[in-house]
């Protein structure tokens, strides 16, 4: 209860607390003033409301910790340990400064992408979840590692060894699943390996209107067809590592990333890998793991279309020239980072 109080009181969770409750201290923090919360938006998504539960460590109390770490230039690891308590108590603990965000992926047809921020869904676009071989986990998931740009390298579910450099605008939420930019002739239908594919440009809205404990739900079940051209993965386009039963290994350089200290993965299934190389921009410290073998995987096709991205209200961020069956559009008072540079 006090580390949802706390928290609360700073702006890192969608809901408030009542004006007459008192300050979280030291000496209270075992047993913290009791306080009524209630959302502090309209609107609310059933499916982030559900995950509220006031004397408990939800995974919204976990996406709550990790933006706060993130802000306070801590360890990026959600979870609220003495460092992280000291922080929070003190008088210098910063305030969340970003409107509240939340993704909501359906793999209902066709699979698409929406974002819900301060009581508003602000943006949507077609995705790509995971094909049967290798699906995305439903679920409901905190971002937890980021990097603006990544090669990617592991194993296809068939075996086949895959390269995918200068991956941009990857939002690590579930192990190696990802929310990231690819190039495909069309959207809307699984064919990654796990991660949440997005046209590129659209990519970079999402980039600027989610952050570091942005809670993420994968849901539904895809119904619809494939195309004929294109009913198996055939190069992928993973997180740092990958997922299942194979073995990823990512290298290279990385960019972005607002991680310190040091940032490790889960490695599930018979998977190892680990992320080397060159990192620059606001990642320090060492980043490695997050790897269980390959999170997303290419799929060829013939498929082609256009892509839109319409940007209306009070939202910043560049949709460009994409292609792709992808669909992308801003709506309503859309604030904060919404370019993503």
């Amino acid at each position: 209860m006090a580390l949802n109080e706390r928290l609360a009181q700073l702006g890192y969770l969608p809901v408030q607390i009542s004006t007459s409750a008192s300050t979280i201290t030291l000496s209270n923090i075992n047993n913290p003033p009791q306080a009524n919360f209630s959302w502090r938006f309209g609107n609310v998504p059933s499916q982030l409301s559900n995950q509220w539960v006031p004397n408990s460590y939800t995974v919204m109390t976990e996406g709550a910790v990790l933006a706060f770490e993130n802000q306070n230039g801590l360890t990026i690891d959600g979870t609220a340990g003495p460092t992280v308590w000291e922080k929070l108590l003190s008088s210098s603990a910063v305030a969340d400064p970003q409107p509240y965000s939340y993704v909501l992926v359906s793999k209902s047809t066709p699979e698409q992408l929406q974002i819900w921020q301060n009581g508003s869904w602000v943006y949507s676009s077609l995705a790509n979840t995971g094909v049967p071989a290798a699906p995305t986990q439903n679920g409901t998931f905190a971002v937890y590692l980021r990097y603006r740009s990544q090669t990617m390298r592991g194993y296809n579910p068939n075996g086949t060894y895959y390269v995918d450099p200068g991956i941009p605008y990857v939002n690590y939420f579930n192990g190696g699943d990802a929310i990231h930019g690819f190039n495909r002739a069309s959207y809307g239908f699984p064919q990654s390996v796990g991660c949440v594919e997005l046209p590129p440009s659209h990519a970079q809205v999402v980039w600027g209107l989610i952050n570091y404990g942005t809670l993420v739900t994968v849901q539904g079940t895809y119904t619809g067809g494939y195309p004929s051209s294109n009913p198996t993965p055939a190069k992928s386009n993973p997180g740092s590592t990958g997922k299942g039963n194979t073995s990823g290994h990512s290298t290279g350089n990385t960019t972005g990333g607002n991680s310190t200290g040091n940032s490790t993965g889960n490695s599930t299934g018979n998977s190892t890998g680990g992320s080397t190389g060159n990192t620059t921009g606001n990642s320090t410290g060492n980043t490695t793991g997050n790897s269980t073998g390959n999170s997303t995987g290419g799929s060829t096709g013939n498929t082609t279309g256009n892509t839109t991205g319409n940007s209306t209200g009070n939202s910043t961020g560049g949709t460009g020239n994409t292609t792709g069956n992808g669909t992308g559009n801003v709506t309503g008072n859309s604030t904060g980072n919404t370019a993503g540079n």
